[in-house]
């Protein structure tokens, strides 16, 4: 499932990219994880006129709250998105009296996902962001100062 859903961002991203002007090429990137070893899943490097602007590096499929980690890594920086299903990871408290569960409620960790998807998430407020077109290419700036 992992790397059906890489695959599929991968896809996305290219064409978003070649939308605007820039070079991909898809290639296998070795992921090492400790509880599944090692296996390639498909990573996009992104160029403008051979030059290199950043480079989307899948990181693993087994991330603590989530259901996989893609970075987008630039000269200046690293961004993780975070795949998600349903509205993400849950707080959860259960009532007890006399050894009996009297309440469970749950509670959402993160603001903003609404549904299986890649996520970036907005460190100063921990908003969770569904990854768009125009959310990639403000990433892709970010990492690497290349400007659309």
């Amino acid at each position: 499932a992992y790397i059906q859903r890489v695959t599929a961002l991968i896809a996305e991203a290219a064409e978003w990219c070649r939308d605007h002007g820039l070079e991909t090429e898809r290639q296998p990137y070795t992921v090492r994880e400790e509880r599944t070893g090692s296996y390639d899943a498909p990573a996009l490097y992104v160029s403008r006129n051979g030059v290199s602007v950043a480079k989307v590096i899948p990181r693993g499929s087994r991330i603590i709250a989530a259901y996989g980690r893609v970075d987008i890594v630039g000269i200046l920086a690293t961004q993780a998105l975070l795949y998600y299903v349903g509205k993400g990871p849950e707080f959860k408290s259960t009532s007890t009296a006399g050894g009996k569960t009297v309440s469970t409620t749950t509670a959402p960790m993160l603001h903003g996902v609404d549904g299986d998807g890649w996520y970036w998430i907005e460190s100063s407020v921990r908003r969770a962001k569904r990854v768009d077109e125009s959310l990639f290419l403000d990433l892709l700036t970010d990492v690497s100062d290349y400007e659309f």
